[in-house]
């Protein structure tokens, strides 16, 4: 985790980066990581009045048809069907406006990365 001391007082909706790392953790990355292998990093950038923040794990990544799907709510319910990550998206959306959200670079075997980009202050959100 590389989180430079100036950002750590930024405020953001509570539980919004704690999901997405329970994702990183799932079933199929914690048998990686059993077997010798997992990394989940985390990233945060100062980008003047905003703050970008990035989630990496080197697990099986996502296959873009599916993640959409998790993203729009079509996917079936269940332990793959991306709620934590759709819940995380539609918060920050419902806060922030359209303009936010995540933004994923995944693909199958090739690990995923999320990135947020949130503005540093916000009447909405408190510390």
């Amino acid at each position: 985790m590389l989180v430079p001391p100036e950002l750590l007082g930024v405020a953001m909706p509570f539980l919004i980066v704690q999901p997405l790392v329970e994702n990183a953790c799932g079933t199929e990355s914690r048998r990686r990581r059993v077997a010798g292998g997992g990394t989940v990093s985390l990233f945060a950038y100062d980008e003047s009045d905003h703050v970008r923040i990035e989630l990496e794990d080197d697990g099986p990544g996502i296959d873009p048809v599916l993640l959409e799907a998790r993203l729009s709510g079509l996917a079936a319910e269940g332990v793959d069907s991306g709620f934590g990550m759709r819940s995380v998206d539609e918060r920050l959306r419902a806060v922030y406006g359209d303009s936010y959200g995540l933004f994923v670079e995944t693909a199958p075997g090739a690990g995923t990365k999320i990135v947020l980009r949130l503005p540093k202050y916000h009447p909405q959100v408190h510390a």
